[in-house]
């Protein structure tokens, strides 16, 4: 690894810590910490929707799962699937979660459900979905720091993922989501113009389009076809999971409420989708040239398929533009990483105490002290579980996705919705999610093969959602008259 890139990564990690220095300054209460003092411009917030979903998971794991598996799988599914989820959000519940935001403090998720449903009850099991959530995501964050910054710095892996967690600590647990979000920013632009660059710089490493087909169809016919060796049924749940998936992802979803006004959603869903589709190109254009030159025996050799654009990077791009690559997909995992502590110590300390009618005083203390707590606790989580960044993120989506998405996304623009609904809906997902995940562990496979386990618990939570509305209708409308204004579309 050469000095330049080594130095360029320094004084962007250095910069991230004086942003949450600023941020820790500016953070003065619960409100500020949790949503940013509900005080951002669209801008800000497309940026940040777009690089909260993109981030380990989507750069580091998308080329690693890319490289293994040729053309389809992740990039063809995932990366114009989830796109499809920021319209959705944005279209369907984004104005409604505002509305909702202005009747008081609504701070979290756990506050939009309650004013919906009337229910300290799908309060509760929100929170508890979003932990349990939070553990599994922060864990693909941990794995893909532990990646880059071994790579960056020639250190082991785990000695890496130890030092980008302490940097992350840094910021998150003093500036919260002002830190997160303005890092977003940071890093969000740098890693467009970064990917856009990147992009050319791949195909003309791999010979042009024409050669890089060739050579993958020449080792395997698969690899090049639209759907690489993924089985078409794996495709089909990808596409289903991420695309309605994606506007049931909390850090999309609480973004709707730290924006100062409406008219600043106008432009957010296009500006967060075309710089998604533009990353996914990086995805694309690094992980099948990586896999062609592989083929001829021109790449690095790999501990494993998620070193791929890493190496990529530190090989066949110049020094200056790696390091401001290898800077902005690290500070694109560790923004993410801070928006998911904050979203669990929003849950821990504010969603599952109040719906057991219990407040805790000081929430922005205790706040803080749940962040460092998550922090280890996702390290453990992330060294003990031995899997790809990709499909441990698949895991961490699928838990939100079908626990959120039809108690939070379907609530807000289905007035027949009731409290049973939402809280067996999540009840199911959660069984669903994590019977079958950690029974594969286990051998225990009960679905056809090719069935991705989070897009059939989202299946299971919206059947059962609409199901046990239906059968619980009240004798009148329990919603109140501002929150039934609020979901008017």
């Amino acid at each position: 690894m050469s000095t330049t890139i080594a130095g360029v990564v320094a004084a962007y990690l250095l910069a991230t810590i004086a942003i949450g220095v600023w941020a820790t300054r500016k953070t003065k209460n619960a409100g500020d910490f949790f949503v940013a003092g509900r005080n951002l411009g669209m801008l800000v917030v497309a940026l940040a929707v777009f690089t909260s979903i993109q981030s380990g998971f989507g750069v580091l794991g998308g080329t690693g799962l890319t490289f293994e598996s040729g053309l389809g799988g992740f990039v063809a599914a995932i990366g114009f699937a989830a796109p499809l989820g920021f319209v959705l959000a944005w279209f369907l519940v984004a104005k409604r979660m505002w509305r909702i935001a202005n009747l008081g403090e609504v701070y979290t998720l756990g506050d939009v459900v309650e004013h919906r449903y009337g229910s300290p009850g799908v309060r509760g099991w929100v929170g508890v979905a979003v932990a349990l959530g939070v553990i599994g995501y922060l864990g693909v964050q941990v794995q893909a720091t532990g990646f880059i910054m071994s790579a960056i710095f020639d250190i082991e892996f785990r000695t890496a993922a130890v030092i980008g967690l302490v940097i992350l600590g840094i910021y998150a647990i003093g500036g919260g989501t002002i830190a997160a979000v303005y890092t977003d920013l940071f890093q969000g632009i740098i890693l467009v113009g970064v990917s856009a660059a990147v992009v050319f710089i791949a195909i003309n490493a791999g010979g042009g389009v024409q050669n890089i087909t060739e050579n993958l169809q020449s080792s395997d016919p698969a690899l090049a076809s639209p759907f690489g060796t993924v089985p078409t049924l794996t495709i089909a749940c990808y596409l289903f999971l991420f695309g309605i998936g994606a506007a049931g992802q909390p850090q999309l979803l609480t973004k709707f409420l730290m924006i100062r006004d409406s008219k600043e959603l106008r432009w957010g869903a296009l500006v967060s989708a075309v710089a998604y589709l533009l990353t996914m190109l990086l995805v694309a254009g690094v992980g099948l040239t990586a896999l062609s030159l592989n083929v001829q025996g021109e790449f690095p050799a790999l501990d494993s398929p998620d070193q791929a654009l890493t190496r990529f990077f530190v090989d066949f791009t110049p020094p200056l533009l790696a390091g401001l690559g290898l800077a902005a997909i690290l500070a694109a995992i560790m923004s993410t990483g801070d928006a998911f502590l904050n979203l669990g110590a929003a849950s821990l300390i504010r969603d599952i105490p109040r719906s057991l009618n219990f407040r805790i005083r000081n929430e922005l203390l205790w706040s803080r002290l749940v962040v460092a707590v998550l922090l280890v606790v996702s390290l453990l989580f992330s060294f003990y579980l031995d899997t790809l960044v990709a499909l441990l993120g698949v895991f961490g989506w699928g838990t939100f996705a079908a626990a959120l998405f039809p108690a939070v996304v379907l609530g807000l623009v289905w007035p027949r919705a009731t409290k049973h609904g939402a809280i067996w809906s999540i009840i199911a997902s959660l069984v669903a999610n994590f019977v079958l995940e950690i029974g594969g562990l286990y051998d225990f496979a009960p679905l056809p093969e090719g069935v991705v386990n989070g897009a059939f618990a989202l299946v299971v939570a919206i059947v059962v959602f609409i199901a046990v509305s239906l059968v619980t209708q009240p004798a009148e409308d329990e919603t109140s008259p501002e929150v039934r204004k609020a979901m008017e579309s």
